[in-house]
Formats: C-alpha cells, sequence, structure tokens
C-alpha cells in the first residue's frame, strides 16, 4: 500500500471549495439614524426579496451629527427588526477623514476613508470609541469591522484584531483575521452620487451580476442613498433575485463559522 501524504493547509489561502453550498453575502452599509427612513425602506425591502442573513454595517456617529447614543428609538427599532441569522457590524466611527489626501481619499470616496490613512494608534482609539458606542446602544459587541469606503491599511487591521474585531473587508475579499484565511469575493454595489457614477454602475452591474454568479461567494453592497433612485431599487432586486436563485444568503459571521 501507498504511504498516504497528509496536506498540509496553508492558513492564507482561498476559502473556495472548503463550504459546498454557494453562498450570497448581502451588507447594508452606512446604517446610521441620519439615514433611518432609508435604512429602514432598505430592510423591508431585502427581506421582502426573500434575504435572511444580513450584514448591517453601523456607522456610530455619522458626519460626528448623528451618534448613537441620542437615537434610542432608532437603536431599539433596529434590534427589534433584526432576524436571528443577522449580524451587526462596526463601520467605521464617523464614516468621514479628518484630512483626506491622495486620489483615494480625495476622489474615490469623497473624503469619506476615514481609516486610510490612520496609524495604528489612533485606529485603536477610534475603534474602541465605536465599540463601546454600539455596545451601549445594542448590548453586543461586534465581532467585525469594515472600513468605510474598504479603505483601511495593515495597523488599522492589526489594531482591529487586537480588539477582537476578527473579520474585515475590501472590494475584493472579505478576510478572517483570526485565522489569516481570505474568501474573494469582488462587491457588487451602486453609486447615487451623481449621474454619471449613477448611470455606470447600472451597466456595470448588468454585466457582472451573471458572470459573478457563476462564483461560489457573491457578494452584494447596499447603501440606504441607492433607495432613493427608483432605478438602483430595480437593479438591487434584479441582482438579488438572480443570486437568490442559486446561492443562499449568509452574513459574514456564518461564512467564517
Amino acid at each position: 500500500m501507498l504511504p498516504c501524504r497528509r496536506r498540509r493547509l496553508d492558513p492564507a489561502r482561498n476559502l473556495q471549495g472548503l463550504f459546498p453550498m454557494p453562498t450570497a453575502l448581502i451588507s447594508l452599509h452606512d446604517v446610521t439614524p441620519a439615514h433611518a427612513p432609508l435604512v429602514f425602506e432598505a430592510l423591508g425591502h431585502l427581506r421582502r426579496l426573500g434575504v435572511d442573513a444580513l450584514t448591517l454595517l453601523v456607522v456610530p456617529d455619522f458626519h460626528g451629527h448623528a451618534p448613537l447614543d441620542a437615537e434610542p428609538a432608532f437603536c431599539r427599532r433596529l434590534q427589534a427588526e433584526l432576524g436571528p441569522r443577522d449580524e451587526l457590524q462596526l463601520h467605521g466611527y464617523t464614516h468621514l477623514a479628518d484630512a483626506p489626501h491622495g486620489w483615494r481619499g480625495r476622489w474615490l470616496t469623497a473624503g469619506e476613508g476615514e481609516f486610510l490613512d490612520l496609524d495604528g494608534a489612533a485606529a485603536r482609539e477610534r475603534l474602541q470609541r465605536g465599540l463601546a458606542m454600539m455596545e451601549r446602544a445594542f448590548g453586543v459587541r461586534p465581532s467585525g469591522f469594515v472600513a468605510p469606503a474598504w479603505l483601511d491599511n495593515a495597523a488599522v487591521r492589526s489594531a482591529a484584531l487586537d480588539l477582537g474585531l476578527n473579520t474585515c473587508e475590501d472590494h475584493f475579499a472579505v478576510y478572517d483575521l483570526a485565522a489569516r484565511r481570505k474568501e474573494v469575493c469582488p462587491a457588487l454595489s451602486f453609486a447615487s452620487r451623481s449621474v454619471p457614477r449613477h448611470l455606470g454602475s447600472l451597466a456595470y452591474a448588468a454585466v457582472a451580476a451573471p458572470v459573478l454568479a457563476r462564483r461560489r461567494v457573491v457578494r452584494l453592497a447596499v447603501h440606504p442613498l441607492d433607495y432613493g433612485k427608483p432605478s438602483l431599487i430595480e437593479a438591487i432586486a434584479r441582482v438579488v433575485r438572480r443570486w437568490r436563485a442559486t446561492h443562499r444568503p449568509a452574513s459574514t459571521r456564518e461564512l467564517f463559522a
């Protein structure tokens, strides 16, 4: 009998193939009292489309003018609408950079790359404030962090991991920081900030959604401001219906469980 060689697993490998069920990661970004009506409109719409596992990215003090502490009614309603498979994650602190610079900080994100240029100490302090406010608001401590505009750096991720934030993501993948593994799944999202971006995102989604559907894990990022434009609402519905036919919704926590 030939000897059986045990295969050594690389902890930094892509997770493709470990989980057999095709998965749809659907997240609602910019969950804040500042966008309250649209947040709940988005939640209702996604539920009607069959999304029973949703990752909600909460901004503790959006643009420095909408602290969760000052909006207990919003927090209670959000908690009441959470399903058993939903997950709350920390999404920055203010979602606004102190002094944006560079093409990504100024033009790509309209100055909202809050964590892009932070060092470890500054990131840690801001993350701690955000976690404390979310614990006061919801009574739970998130285990995941997503930087605004998906822009962070190695020092930020190290600080996040030290604080018990085990998952994060960027435009192209989601990461299990604690286990040093990732799932490559480019995010599909829409733009509402300007007419060219709006039309461009619709055209891109029409092409990309069927292509991405061939992947084991697909990812859709929805924003409350998307629900201010009927064309974007319709486009979100088309993508979710297409993906729901073959992929089961899951939260980031479930993907890495």
